[in-house]
């Protein structure tokens, strides 16, 4: 006798909230949406920290009343989901052959640089992947956060790796993607200003420094690290090219590249004044 496999669930909270079971939409009411959210995102979890979390505006009390019977309608409606059995488990954790769609892109972009050679569909899914777009919940808003930093890590490191293999319009793609997420996160400025000059562009990476330098400024109060600034000056110094300011390149306008402290006396790694007086 040949035992038959339980229909496979599937829970999607990119872009939208979804569960399957052998590719059928289930319709699951909001306050068991949360439960089962907070379970494939948090994993197994006790029982007194999910009561907690999810109602938090409760007594105790009532928030352990409203766990039991969140659970009692998933074990009813949808069967097998959880493993817990709604009454005497101490902790609740989603069931072991449960896909989740964040988990499998997780998993995904922790492959080697080795498994990075065909990354455009990567590339895709991390420009789209929003995690749960109109939840607003604090818990949910750590863990966008969270997700959205490892989106801009993970662009950044499939950039470099193609920066590595000279690849540099792929390199571009996946830096000008992280810094649509992440628009003050210098390593994927220095990775988009590498591809400029890789290919000889030294126009465009100056107007991508520039841009930088500027939003920097008028955001933050600071500069670039100081490597950025020697990159940029390194290049132009080589490339021959004289700046107006003087008809000197930054090198020489800037004997000293230091650190400089922000206006609240604080060490910085910034170069703003400097970057002031070079106009770059």
């Amino acid at each position: 006798m040949v035992l038959s496999s339980d229909p496979q669930w599937s829970l999607t909270l990119l872009n939208g909230w979804m569960l399957t079971r052998a590719g059928r939409r289930q319709k699951v009411a909001h306050r068991q949406q949360r439960l089962i959210t907070a379970l494939a995102l948090l994993g197994e979890r006790p029982r007194t920290f999910l009561s907690g979390l999810l109602w938090p505006d409760s007594s105790e009390a009532q928030a352990a009343v409203g766990l039991r019977v969140s659970i009692w309608h998933i074990n009813h409606e949808l069967p097998g989901l959880l493993d817990a059995d709604g009454t005497t488990d101490v902790s609740v954790t989603l069931g072991e052959h449960v896909l989740v769609d964040i988990t499998d892109l997780q998993r995904e972009l922790q492959a080697p640089g080795a498994e990075l050679s065909d990354s455009y569909p990567r590339w895709e899914r991390l420009r789209t992947a929003e995690l749960l777009p109109g939840w607003y919940e604090d818990w949910i808003l750590v863990e966008q956060e969270r997700f959205r930093a490892l989106r801009t890590a993970a662009l950044d490191s499939i950039a470099s790796y193609h920066l590595s293999q000279g690849n540099t319009e792929e390199t571009k793609a996946a830096s000008k993607l992280a810094i649509a997420l992440e628009p003050f996160r210098e390593s994927s400025y220095r990775l988009l200003i590498q591809a400029h000059l890789a290919t000889g562009d030294l126009v465009s990476a100056l107007k991508t420094y520039r841009s930088f330098s500027a939003d920097l400024r008028q955001e933050f109060g600071v500069g670039p690290s100081p490597s950025l600034v020697k990159l940029i000056a390194g290049a132009v110094g080589d490339s021959g090219r004289q700046m107006d300011n003087g008809g000197l390149p930054p090198t020489q306008m800037l004997p000293s590249l230091r650190p400089v402290t922000s206006e609240s006396g604080a060490p910085g790694v910034n170069l703003g004044r400097e970057l002031a007086a070079q106009k770059l």
